[in-house]
């Protein structure tokens, strides 16, 4: 394994971060039935995939006699609506949708499974001819293969994984090593819109973000507890974006799509080993493609 091919140069420090959320309508105490819509990611090991699968909850009021919902393309709602109203497209679910039994004040959650761009599940909430709607949003994840390689862990986890360098079809700068940990665990990372040159070569590489990701493997104590590991880069741990700049702690991808991966090891309660630069045991990780 090639880990010391590159001599690293600094970055300048330069990205966005943007986020959005949906929001229903609370649920109100008159007559009026209401419905309002939370959605959740589905936890690792659940037999479910977060990337194509979601878990929508309805929460309704004590209005409601009867609820319904419908899943199609966001592009293909805005349209409708946009031509026809949202009464019309209330009707359209009520007529189309899948009908959930119900009666009054109720949580209940439904899985919508294998889902492929960017969707809205839309919920409509009647009592008699008096009714609402409330929507969430999800995009179903898809990826195209780049290159196979192996992932190494180094001293964490003992061994290498024959996985895949996959982008992510729906996001340009979102890309996964898949089962990189175990089977259905993959290390998803972020390119920042950064580059950089090895000053020696002229190789560029790119410094990435890699949020929290459980790796399948649980940690077993001395005192008989145990714990799952996860992990995510040192600027998420420590709560500091300045790190995800710092060639001692950074995670880049070369040109030729050598991965290095600077990672924080977490279980409950803190951490149990952390990659960087300097600390000179062993544990950054790496994706080493084939041809290499």
């Amino acid at each position: 394994m090639k880990k010391f091919k590159y001599i690293l140069m600094s970055l300048p420090l330069a990205f966005l971060w943007s986020c959005s959320a949906d929001e229903g309508t609370e649920p109100g105490t008159d007559s009026t039935p209401v419905v309002t819509m939370y959605s959740y990611a589905p936890e690792a090991g659940s037999g479910m995939n977060a990337d194509n699968d979601i878990i929508v909850r309805f929460a309704t009021n004590n209005a409601v006699t009867e609820l319904y919902y419908l899943v199609e393309a966001e592009d293909d709602v805005n349209a409708f609506i946009d031509q026809n109203g949202s009464d019309a497209y209330m009707q359209k679910v009520i007529e189309n949708g899948v009908k959930v039994d119900v009666k009054g004040a109720q949580n209940i959650d439904e899985n919508i499974l294998d889902q492929h761009g960017s969707i809205m599940v839309t919920g409509v909430a009647t009592n008699g001819s008096q009714r609402t709607m409330a929507n969430v949003s999800f995009t179903g994840l898809d990826w195209n293969k780049i290159v196979s390689g192996q992932f190494s862990a180094n001293n964490i986890i003992q061994g290498s994984k024959i996985c895949d360098l996959e982008a992510c079809v729906q996001d340009k700068n979102l890309y996964r090593i898949k089962n990189a940990f175990k089977d259905g665990y993959s290390l998803k990372f972020t390119m920042m819109g950064l580059k950089g040159t090895n000053p020696e070569t002229g190789q560029a590489f790119y410094p990435v973000r890699v949020p929290y990701a459980q790796t399948g493997f649980t940690l077993n104590f001395q005192d008989g507890s145990s714990s799952p590991l996860w992990v995510m880069d040192f600027a998420y741990w420590q709560e500091d974006s300045s790190f995800a700049t710092d060639s001692n702690y950074w995670c880049i991808v070369w040109d030729d799509f050598f991965c290095e991966f600077n990672l924080a090891w977490l279980v409950n309660g803190g951490y149990v080993a952390y990659g960087s630069a300097e600390d000179g045991k062993g544990n950054t990780s790496y994706f080493v493609p084939d041809d290499m």
